[in-house]
């Protein structure tokens, strides 16, 4: 199961991390994990691109997020979340 956390203040995402395998198809096929390592990837490297995203207590921190940080924040909260609605079984969220 893959388990994706977030952590907010003020209701704004500042934190996260995923962790483990979906286990939905073996490794190679597992197209929950491909969806969710997609969006995490993607999302990660544009963070760490704009050079304000740090490594932290095993995720990844923003602090004091700017609008387009925000924006890819949100994006990637809601990707997952979709995610594990469609996937329950392979995919937990955690705020």
């Amino acid at each position: 199961m893959i388990t994706a956390k977030f952590k907010k203040k003020n209701n704004q995402i500042y934190w996260y991390q995923l962790t483990g395998h979906a286990g939905f198809a073996n490794i190679g096929n597992d197209i929950v994990c491909a969806g969710i390592s997609a969006l995490y990837i993607t999302i990660t490297n544009k963070l760490l691109a704009l050079g304000r995203t740090f490594e932290r207590d095993g995720g990844y921190f923003v602090l004091d997020p700017t609008e387009q940080e925000i924006v890819c924040l949100e994006l990637l909260y809601e990707g997952i979340v979709s995610i594990a609605e469609q996937y329950p079984d392979n995919v937990i969220v955690e705020e």
